[in-house]
């Protein structure tokens, strides 16, 4: 990062501060203080102003005076979360791998880029069930936020502790426990800008008894909330097609269709068609280029006179490693579908809470917890496309043959020779095209629901001198996927397009028959595809306490114990039978009243339990007054995958009081998930084009021309057996400087070496990268054609991460009031990672992905002010710059790459400011609002698509598609 950069950045956020500022009546009284809890990354109950481990705490206040409503906000706000594909529209994909079809509708947190599994969420201290389809980790729209008391974030890891998931850090959501009285509340936001994107909540907590006085507390929330979609017509910036930059689609179908050239094979599909496999030349010109792709509104120059389509390649230059070339690519239309991607999908959740906590007596105390959530939200995606072609098939043995393409004799056939003088086009043959289904099947839409429930009791106290805790619980996570619409019966849409019936070359203005219409409707496939569960079943015990004095203090400990059972089945594809591409074999193959073309197609996953038990240990010992020692241990045993033991030391040095040093050194273990392990395998098809680096290593001399811009090229994917667990070593260094009353300054650096990571391969990564992953390209022993990529879950060797979290904190009385400031970040300096164990490490830090971004710098602010009954909050974010997606030959394997167009580009640094401001002099009553985006900042311009990542133009992973946002609450207590 440039100095100029920084010192921007500090005089942005400089304004504000880091979140974990603790402003006027938020902050906790001495007595509050004083209190013995248990710490997050502790089983030791000890005073709760201990700063030995690097904690980041917000209260539910500070999280309102933020602008912040949901937990996966909050996770986003955190400087130690990555970017990742970690939201709803990153991970909401229809295609992609079968770990993408499952996540529909979750959101997860992802400290430290480790992934959503490499981070504990906890609620109360204790374990949430998994989202109920992946099956690997907690969906943040479970966490109940209007009954959250504050969130406590542990930025180490802790295994030796926690036990598995814990190798990024811990997210503890922690509930209110005494709560009294009755409070309603109600909030809407709405963008500037026209189009969706509005939010409305409305939630109402109530509490009788009191702990203190009657010995008791009931209490009980419930929230509702409504979301509507945001989508890329609303944002003139969300677009795929923006040629002055570089950024066109990769697709090669059209609502008005391109013609396609034949093949000189006779088992083509596209064999002895009106365009032969050499081409023909257009016009009178002198051009004598033989075209094999025609499109008469892009010959015309109208591609865009029909609504989201667009010229394909007006920039083919810098599509050539992709196999698009002139002749291939000038007369030829395709669809925008970037413009059309869902910024922010439509959701509307419920969440209820009811707690009991009760005294027995003055030393033991009850409780019990029971909280549930039922969230549905709908993803978006791009409309089918097809090519025609030659169909046989024998069904109930009988043989058919359906030739869809487009015959002579159609009303519908278009005469290129006598309308653009296309010399080789030969009207007595039938012509080959392929077509975008956006305005005849609309985008296919996919429902999903997930229903979580949990229910915990817990018993704690104090026997003699020692404190005990005891608690059982049971939470289940259940999911469905539901197809709205979209989604063909494959036999109706064959039988359409060989009826001749349907007008593959739409014009302007024009609109299929009522027939055809009919049609359409007819054979939309709907109704759930499929569902999962996950469920946890824990029990844990605790003792801790003092075993007396030792050298300069008391020896604290805790023991304890922790067993648990978690399940997980998934039921795979019900009722359809999806299908990415249309054959003979599939359609000879398969039920034609089940076959479905273009849906989420995932195997079943048998239902698999596995227990859990574990010991745990911890010791505190102060060999000086200045010095404390923390030595933690915890073993684990796994059912199926074996034990293993972690351990972890951690040193506290405060040579004097206004300095405070602090250490650890731990081990970490995660288990692969049971969907990473038990997954079925799932044949699915590319997007685009695929061009062979082997057969068609040099585009203008080929060795096999039809594998130069290859459609629908299959790849497999699911779960992996063979996988081994992740392990890690961690280690952190840090201080917290005090000088002064309310100042405090505090820097940690921490790196994590992870072995045997497991991640997802991607098509795209792996066609980027062949010569690494060529072993995965099954290809025919006689023709060396691939068959099918083989993809999915790997143990990918290992990766390094460190980085350094940083922040300023502090609080004066100026102006007639107090004002509360900090600034926080994160500096990730370095994240190496290599796919494979013979793979180099590679560096990722300021590098594009198209999964994780470790951005250089994130660094979150705010600075606030509170007067009587009036407060504002000032807040801020920014992340870094970073190098966009590479489209130069080392990327796409190219060779020969002489274009005169740049391999790379920076994407530009995103900062926003929020101002939210509140007033509470009105009886009962508190009137808030909030302007969300001040400065209206739209995202950095990216060149990559959603065939490489989620956004077209944009990245999602880092920016806030809204745009200015007002919101106003209103809040009711009595």
């Amino acid at each position: 990062m440039k100095p100029t950069r920084i010192a921007c950045a500090t005089a942005l956020l400089c304004l504000s501060g880091a979140v974990t500022a603790q402003t006027g009546a938020d902050a906790p009284s001495e007595q509050q203080k004083l209190q013995k809890v248990t710490i997050t990354g502790s089983s030791i109950k000890r005073l709760a102003d201990e700063k030995a481990m690097p904690i980041e705490v917000m209260t539910a206040a500070q999280i309102r005076e933020l602008g912040v409503s949901s937990a996966d906000q909050l996770a986003d706000l955190l400087s130690a979360n990555v970017a990742g594909n970690t939201n709803q529209v990153t991970n909401n994909a229809v295609f992609g791998t079968d770990a993408d079809k499952t996540l529909g509708g979750a959101n997860f947190a992802n400290l430290r880029g480790l992934g959503p599994t490499g981070t504990l969420v906890l609620l109360n201290g204790r374990r949430v069930s998994t989202h109920g389809m992946s099956g690997g980790s907690v969906d943040l729209n479970a966490i109940p936020m209007d009954a959250i008391e504050r969130v406590e974030v542990l930025k180490d890891g802790a295994s030796a502790v926690y036990g598995t998931d814990a190798v990024g850090g811990v997210m503890n959501f922690i509930t209110r426990s005494d709560y009294q009285g009755l409070s309603l509340r109600g909030s809407y936001s709405t963008p500037q800008a026209d189009g969706g994107g509005q939010t409305r909540r409305i939630s109402a907590s109530g509490g009788v008894g009191s702990l203190a006085r009657d010995g008791y507390n009931l209490m009980a929330t419930v929230t509702f909330d409504n979301n509507e979609i945001l989508r890329g017509t609303d944002r003139p910036w969300a677009t795929g097609y923006q040629p002055d930059q570089y950024l066109t689609p990769d697709s090669t179908s059209a609502v008005h269709a391109n013609m396609i050239a034949g093949s000189s094979s006779t088992t083509s599909a596209v064999y002895n068609t009106a365009i032969p496999a050499a081409g023909t030349m257009v016009g009178t010109s002198g051009d004598t280029t033989r075209y094999t792709n025609l499109n008469l509104l892009a010959i015309q120059g109208r591609c865009q006179d029909i609504p989201n389509q667009v010229p394909l390649a007006p920039n083919v230059q810098i599509w050539d490693l992709f196999g698009y070339t002139k002749a291939n690519s000038q007369y030829r239309c395709t669809r925008d579908y970037g413009r059309n991607y869902m910024l922010r999908s439509p959701q509307e959740a419920t969440n209820a809470l009811v707690k009991g906590t009760f005294n027995i007596n003055d030393k033991h105390q009850a409780s019990l917890e029971l909280i549930t959530s039922d969230v549905t939200n709908r993803g978006e995606y791009s409309p089918l496309q097809v090519s025609s072609g030659n169909t046989t098939a024998t069904v109930n043995g009988v043989t058919t043959v359906s030739n869809t393409h487009l015959q002579t004799s159609s009303p519908h056939y278009l005469n290129m020779r006598t309308l653009v003088g296309a010399t080789q086009f030969d009207p007595t043959k039938p012509i080959a095209y392929r077509v975008n289904f956006l305005n005849d099947l609309g985008f296919r839409i996919r429902e999903n629901n997930t229903k979580n429930l949990r229910a915990q009791a817990s018993l704690e106290g104090t026997i003699g001198r020692f404190d005990y805790s005891v608690s059982a619980g049971y939470g289940e996570s259940k999911s469905s996927a539901t197809l709205i619409s979209g989604f063909a019966n494959t036999r109706k849409l064959v039988n359409l397009l060989a009826s001749g019936k349907y007008n593959p070359f739409i014009m302007p203005g024009q609109t299929q028959s009522a027939e055809v219409v009919a049609a359409f409707e007819d054979m939309q496939m709907r109704g759930k595809i499929y569902d999962g569960k996950t469920s946890v079943k824990q029990f844990d015990a605790t003792l801790s306490g003092s075993l007396g004095k030792f050298m300069a203090g008391d020896i604290l400990f805790a023991t304890g114990v922790n067993a648990r059972q978690e399940t997980y089945e998934f039921s795979g594809s019900q009722n359809f039978l999806c299908v990415d591409s249309i054959t003979a074999a599939t359609l000879a193959t398969y039920d034609n009243t089940a076959l479905t073309f273009g849906c989420p197609g995932n195997t079943s996953s048998p239902t698999l339990s596995r227990d859990i038990t574990a010991v745990f240990g911890e010791l505190v010992v102060q060999p000086l007054k200045s010095l404390e020692v923390t030595l933690q241990v915890r073993h684990d045993q796994y059912q199926q995958i074996g034990g293993t033991t972690n351990p972890k030391v951690g040193i506290k040095f405060t040579p004097f009081d206004s300095l405070l040093l602090r250490a650890s050194a731990n081990t970490g273990f995660r288990a692969p998930t049971a969907q990473q392990v038990r997954q079925g395998v799932v044949v699915s098809a590319m997007t685009g084009q695929f061009r062979d680096p082997v057969l068609c290593a040099d585009v203008n001399n080929p060795q096999d021309a039809t594998q130069c811009a290859r459609l629908s090229t299959p790849y497999a994917t699911g779960g992996n057996p063979d996988l081994k667990p992740e392990t890690s070593k961690q280690f952190s260094v840090g201080m917290v400087f005090a000088p002064i009353k309310d100042f405090q300054a505090y820097a940690d650096y921490w790196q994590v070496e992870l072995d045997d990571r497991i991640r997802a391969l991607s098509i795209t990564e792996m066609v980027s990268n062949y010569e690494l992953f060529k072993d995965n390209f099954v290809r025919d022993p006689a023709t060396g054609v691939v068959r099918y990529i083989q993809a999915g879950w790997v143990n990918a060797a290992g990766s390094k991460t460190k980085g350094l979290d940083f922040g300023i904190k502090h609080q004066m009385t100026a102006l007639g009031g107090k004002i509360s400031s900090s600034l926080g970040g994160t500096k990730m300096i370095s994240h190496k990672e290599r796919a494979l164990e013979t793979a180099p490490m590679r560096e990722y830090v300021g590098m594009w992905s198209n999964t994780t971004l470790y951005l250089p710098w994130r660094l979150n602010a705010s600075v606030s002010y509170r007067t009587g009954p009036w407060a504002m909050t000032l807040s801020g974010l920014y992340r870094d710059s970073y190098e966009d997606q590479n489209r130069g030959p080392t990327a796409q394997g190219g060779a020969n790459y002489t274009s005169a167009q740049p391999y790379t580009r920076t994407v530009k640094s995103y900062s926003t400011f929020n101002l939210v401001g509140s007033y509470s002099g009105l009886k009962n009553v508190t009137l808030s609002g909030s302007i969300i985006n001040l400065a209206d900042r739209q995202p950095s311009f990216t060149w990559h698509n959603v065939d490489s990542a989620s956004g077209a133009g944009w990245d999602p992973r880092v920016a806030d598609p809204r745009g200015r946002t007002f919101m106003l609450s209103a809040s009711w207590k009595l």
